[in-house]
């Protein structure tokens, strides 16, 4: 016989006997576990029971997330929010360039699954017998069917129909929540009357038909009145590429969420805000540039140093009201102090022309290093005329005139909007927008935020109600571990003799070893495998069974006044192995203890 032949002969007959051994082993193992009732059904019975409390801890703990993240972050928030305020007016929220704004979206986010324009206004709501402070907030009224599920599962309509928001025949159709609608005494189909300062800081009000009550799923969404989208952007004044606050839904959003707004954000870089357009003066048209420049003391600073006066006084160039003609357009005209400049431009979206009148409060001196036919307007009246009709993009020639980004002139000038550096919590943010608030920031501040900074505190509160959930599962289950431990410890103790005679009979000491380690994965998987058909049989009974949280802030943990499981496959067979993988480990030691007893001693031993 060949030498490759004799060791394929060896290597199956080694694989044949250890096969065979294992079968044995197997059998014995499963022997004991039915031959020792008593042992292996408390035993059992304890590790069932801890595989059902981990499995019950995490699968809560997950459903606090699930609610907090899918039916409080995203909806107050989204997984990446865009906001907008204007003039330093955190109740003003709108952008005048939507489709940058969308295309940017749609460039920098391929994450997303939808982006959702959030108008969200404050009013006051009066009905026939009392008023109230209301949100007015606004939903698009043609929901594809999946959005409309997921909307419903948050407001829950009891009276009326969603479907009812898109008739406006008899008013303002508007959904409300049974709560606030117990406190206006109002039900279906009563009248509200609602005033509010609209987007152009003007009074504004309407007639509201109340279509439809719902039952929010926990209190925090019981405070809005719901519009449809179209009619609160009129009620607003928002123009036709007007754009409010944006919240967007992206796939995966705790790895994806800062990332997507990290890119967003970089690509909304602002740059110079310029009108180009034609200016007259004295029967003299020509061509001409408005740019805005900051009204702080830094920016008068450089500009007042760069910008040396030939007429006028520093008082009044820089001034609220402060327009300073650049040198080459004062001789263009021959123009001087007190001469008003029509300037006329095209906007963006607009085949009109906007005509803005400029008052020349000062002229720069002709060693003024600055562009050529220029007309800088402080940003109080420059961003007034500059968002009325939103201009185009500068010529490649305008841009070319331009100092360059570093320079201290270019900062000093007003930028097309401000943006507001990305905050790492919502109270940075909420403090950072007071600071902007109390500085009177003119133009449009714009914010570009992860579900991480703008729900920080709802996030907090889910991570500090998982850790408690946790450790409680944890603690328990090893209180159980211990006395399994011990357990175990002295059956493998109390057979000693009987690991005596199985071994004079000629099984080996591996064998002994395994047997104990078959019994111990056998026990441990039967019963973690029990547990989790009982941790899901305990929370499909605990989730049917009503809980009124009241107004209490417990609420939001709720789903639909219930408690709410989400188990998940990684983290329920994660357990049953951890527990399998424990089971064996405290088995090992004392299991490879007994089998390494000689026969003879094993035998005499007696407790």
């Amino acid at each position: 016989m060949r030498a490759g032949s004799k060791a394929g002969f060896y290597l199956y007959f080694v694989f044949l006997y250890y096969h065979l051994a294992m079968t044995i082993i197997v059998k014995i193992a499963l022997r004991n576990l039915v031959r020792q009732k008593r042992r292996s059904i408390l035993l059992g019975i304890a590790i069932a029971f801890g595989t059902m409390v981990l499995i019950l801890a995490c699968a809560f703990s997950h459903g606090i997330s699930t609610v907090l993240l899918e039916r409080i972050v995203k909806v107050s928030c989204g997984h990446v929010s865009i906001t907008f305020m204007k003039n330093g007016n955190v109740l003003n929220k709108i952008f005048h360039d939507g489709d940058m704004i969308r295309d940017a979206i749609r460039k920098e986010a391929p994450e997303a699954l939808r982006y959702d324009e959030v108008i969200t206004m404050v009013g006051r709501a009066i009905s026939n017998t009392t008023a109230d402070n209301v949100i007015l907030v606004g939903v698009d009224g043609k929901m594809p069917p999946d959005e409309l599920k997921e909307f419903e599962s948050n407001f829950k309509i009891v009276d009326g129909s969603f479907s009812a928001l898109k008739d406006s025949s008899s008013g303002t159709p508007v959904l409300i929540s049974n709560q606030k609608a117990n406190t206006l005494k109002i039900k279906r189909g009563d009248v509200l009357k609602v005033r509010l300062t609209d987007i152009n800081n003007q009074w504004s009000s309407a007639r509201l038909v109340v279509v439809g009550i719902f039952k929010p799923s926990n209190p925090y969404m019981s405070m809005p009145i719901i519009f449809n989208n179209r009619d609160l952007r009129l009620l607003a004044g928002y123009g036709p590429h007007d754009i409010p606050s944006i919240q967007i839904e992206i796939k995966d959003p705790q790895k994806n969420a800062r990332k997507v707004a990290e890119r967003i954000y970089h690509s909304l870089k602002p740059s110079i805000a310029v009108i180009e357009g034609n200016a007259q003066c004295r029967n003299i048209c020509a061509e001409a540039i408005v740019l805005g420049f900051k009204n702080d003391m830094a920016s008068r600073s450089v500009f007042s140093r760069m910008l040396p006066l030939a007429q006028g006084d520093s008082a009044a160039a820089f001034g609220l009201n402060g327009v300073i003609l650049s040198p080459s357009l004062a001789t263009k005209y021959g123009a001087g102090v007190g001469d008003t400049l029509n300037v006329a431009w095209h906007g963006k979206y607009d085949t009109a022309f906007t005509v803005a009148k400029f008052t020349v409060t000062a002229v720069a001196a002709a060693t003024a290093m600055v562009p050529q036919n220029c007309l800088f307007v402080n940003e109080h009246d420059f961003y007034h005329w500059y968002y009325m009709t939103l201009p185009a993009a500068p010529s490649a020639a305008a841009k070319a005139a331009f100092p360059g980004i570093s320079s201290p002139f270019y900062k000093a000038l007003a930028p097309e909007y401000t943006l507001m550096k990305q905050c790492a919590t919502t109270q940075e943010l909420q403090n950072e927008f007071r600071e902007l608030s109390r500085q009177r920031v003119r133009g449009v501040v714009v914010s570009v935020q992860s579900m991480y900074e703008t729900g920080s505190i709802i996030l907090s509160m889910e991570a500090a109600l998982n850790l408690i959930s946790g450790i409680a599962g944890l603690i328990l289950f090893f209180i159980i571990l211990i006395g399994i431990i011990n357990t175990l410890r002295m059956t493998i103790r109390e057979r000693t003799r009987e690991i005596g005679t199985i071994r004079a009979i000629g099984m080996q000491k591996s064998d002994v070893l395994f047997m104990f380690i078959f019994e111990t994965v056998f026990l441990s998987l039967f019963s973690s495998l029990i547990g989790t058909i009982l941790a899901f049989l305990a929370m499909w009974g605990l989730s049917t069974i009503p809980i009124d949280a009241g107004e209490s802030p417990m609420g939001m943990l709720l789903e639909n006044g219930r408690l709410f499981f989400a188990p998940t496959a990684y983290g329920t067979v994660g357990f049953i192995f951890i527990i399998v993988g424990i089971a064996v480990g405290t088995t090992f030691l004392p299991a490879r203890r007994a089998s390494n007893l000689p026969a003879a001693n094993a035998m005499r031993h007696y407790e």
